[in-house]
């Protein structure tokens, strides 16, 4: 049964992105009515997260023609004087280029599976059990052999076999030995069955596949976010454990673990000892670089490479400066260079060995943990229903919106961007120019391959053929993000034509078709396109109390995001706190707290003297006595209550 809504709204957010769960949270927190609505019948919008049938589903629905949204039921609307309506757009064409391909067959054949069965092994007439392979016998001799009094008992009971003159049982082993005089050679283990399409399929929800993979700076914006807004409580995160990097030789390359802290640095062995000691005073002084100012003011019309040469870098050290630890290009000025490696320096050691952190189940359970606090603050939500139009007024500011026919009208609307109406969008000459290549891979095994599971980041350096450094992320069932023994690569990067641009770290990375090799090979792929307005003014030629949100961008972090919330919540309210922090549950102060208790209301085994004094009085008088005494309402007398009946529910609460 559908609940009627109310109609009238402080602040009326459109889409469920990252940005936008943040303004709601943020809005509701402070005590404004929030309605939070979305067509999608999941949260998160472009920060989404999938399972592998949902993210087919996904596919089909981006790759199907769907026309502008139409204006349904405003005809039964009233429209104030002036006021006009502008239709909203399918935020699904920020997609473009979505290609998804399987790489193994849908059902495995019978003849495969046979082939990997266990053979017969014919022990003599007679005999029909086939003799174990040598290395499961050795597996339960061992165990035995761990299990001492399991020992002692099988030898007390033989002797006392013996003893009685029972004749042990001649085993099967022993009979194959006898009639054929050796033994059949160890056959081959059965091998795990290959993965197929159905095999996957019945394992869909234990897949979350991000659209907009990105990772947290353990020291980084949203990190103290969640800290001081208690929003972590809704969350849950793992550390990643290594960071990698590609280095070329020649026609190849090889994937090396970049030294991330300072025992790292020490006991890597891709550096020289002298590299060690250079690395260590040039880690040690981007750390504190601002503390010494007039030690970089030289550099500050110069680039990054620059001031690492002058602190007689070698390449060597350089590729792992720019490339994994600042991330940066080497060419981009000193100044942001030397900030992007502090940010990595000062994250290291606060949660793990490495500077960031990744999202339990998937980066889109961050946009519903914001969710979460707005349903907590009385924020109302609304999936699977299409906003259809804006309404403005006659002076051009947004008085509400159209939804399945019915008005809702408010003072704030917060829109993702993509749902806007064409022409605040397009107004933009940028808007349409950039672009960010995806593409998400699930595979048998890892990039390199390690004895424990690992959460893996890899900036692969731009190259000849790769124009553009492309960001990989590895993670793998310990993060609830794929089945046992699968793993899901991400990979980003700004470019125009998804796989084209990922074409080269795909064959550097994956085993081609039917090679057989170290490297994992590939079961499955999607490729996209996203438009990226992260750079675009959103509030150029746009109604003053609407406010729009850009989407993912191309970088790792959050940090745009949370600036963006930061910035459209304190244009909206400049005057209140943005997410002061939520109490916690037993924090919670109730109407009724805080007052002083009465004589009388608990049970401590102190007694005052009035008290015993009542006792007294009691304990010398008849019941008849002191029914009496108990005051009586004249109403109820009236009304044909009984006082007796009264007056003991009253005397009883009282001393209960």
């Amino acid at each position: 049964m559908e609940v009627e809504l109310p109609t009238d709204y402080d602040v009326i957010v459109v889409g469920t992105g990252l940005v936008e769960c943040i303004v709601a949270a943020a809005s509701a927190r402070i005590g404004k009515k929030v309605l939070h609505i979305d067509r999608n019948d999941y949260y998160g919008g472009q920060w989404a997260s999938f399972t592998l049938q949902g993210m087919e589903q996904w596919v089909a629905d981006i790759t199907t023609t769907k026309e502008e949204t139409e204006s349904i039921g405003t005809e039964k609307c009233i429209f104030g004087d002036g006021e006009r309506v502008l239709p909203t757009c399918d935020p699904g064409r920020t997609y473009s280029n979505v290609k998804q391909k399987w790489y193994i067959e849908k059902v495995i054949k019978p003849e495969v599976a046979t082939k990997e069965t266990l053979p017969e092994v014919p022990c003599g007439e007679g005999e029909e059990e086939a003799v174990k392979p040598e290395h499961e016998k050795s597996e339960e001799i061992k165990v035995e052999d761990l299990n001492e009094e399991k020992v002692e008992e099988s030898q007390v009971n033989s002797e006392a076999a013996d003893q009685e003159g029972m004749v042990a049982e001649t085993t099967t082993e022993e009979l194959c030995s006898e009639k054929q005089g050796t033994l059949t050679p160890p056959v081959e283990v059965k091998e795990k069955q290959p993965w197929s399409q159905e095999s996957m399929m019945k394992v869909s929800r234990k897949f979350n596949l991000d659209l907009a993979p990105k990772l947290l700076f353990s020291r980084g914006s949203l990190v103290e976010l969640l800290i001081s807004s208690n929003v972590a409580r809704y969350a849950e995160f793992k550390c990643i454990t290594r960071v990698l990097t590609w280095i070329s030789c020649e026609d190849k390359g090889e994937l090396v673990v970049v030294p991330c802290s300072r025992s790292d640095v020490f006991t890597t062995e891709s550096l020289s000892l002298i590299e060690k000691r250079l690395l260590m005073k040039l880690l040690e002084f981007c750390h504190s670089y601002d503390k010494n100012p007039e030690q970089v003011v030289e550099f500050a019309d110069k680039t990054f490479t620059e001031f690492l040469k002058s602190r007689r870098q070698t390449s060597n050290l350089i590729h792992f400066v720019t490339e994994s630890i600042a991330m940066v290009d080497g060419n981009v000025p000193c100044s942001e260079g030397l900030e992007k490696t502090k940010l990595f320096l000062t994250s290291l050691g606060r949660y793990g060995t490495t500077p960031f952190l990744f999202s339990m189940y998937g980066c889109g359970e961050l946009p519903q943990a914001f969710c979460r606090l707005c349903a907590v603050f009385e924020g109302t939500y609304v999936l699977r229903r299409p906003v259809s139009s804006i309404i403005l007024s006659e002076n051009n500011s947004c008085v509400g919106l159209f939804s399945e026919g019915e008005r809702f009208k408010c003072s704030h609307l917060v829109m993702d961007a993509f749902y806007a109406p064409n022409q605040y969008i397009s107004s933009s000459p940028d808007s349409r120019q950039k672009s960010i290549s995806r593409g998400i891979f699930i595979v048998d095994r890892s990039i390199l391959s390690n004895e424990k599971e690992q959460l893996t980041l890899l900036r692969f350096p731009a190259k000849e053929n790769n124009g553009k450094p492309v960001t990989v992320i590895e993670v793998g069932f310990g993060a609830g993000v794929c089945p046992k023994d699968l793993f899901c690569v991400h990979m980003t990067c700004e470019g125009c034509d998804a796989e084209d641009d990922l074409k080269v770290v795909a064959q550097s990375l994956f085993a081609k078709d039917e090679e057989s090799s170290s490297k994992p090979k590939l079961l499955w792929s999607l490729y996209f396109n996203q438009m990226d307005i992260s750079n675009v003014d959103l509030k150029q030629d746009t109604p003053e109390n609407i406010y729009f949100c850009s989407g993912p961008d191309a970088l790792l972090d959050y940090d745009s995001a949370i600036s963006q919330a930061r910035t459209l919540f304190t244009r909206m309210f400049p005057e209140e706190e943005f997410l002061p922090r939520a109490p916690d549950p037993d924090e919670i102060v109730f109407d009724n707290a805080g007052a002083e208790p009465k004589q009388g209301d608990n049970f401590s085994s102190e007694e005052s003297t009035s008290d015993k004094k009542i006792e007294a009085e009691v304990e010398n008088k008849t019941d008849e006595e002191i029914l009496e005494a108990v005051p009586v309402d004249s109403s109820k007398k009236e009304e044909g209550a009984n006082p007796e009946n009264s007056g003991i529910q009253d005397a009883g609460s009282d001393s209960l």
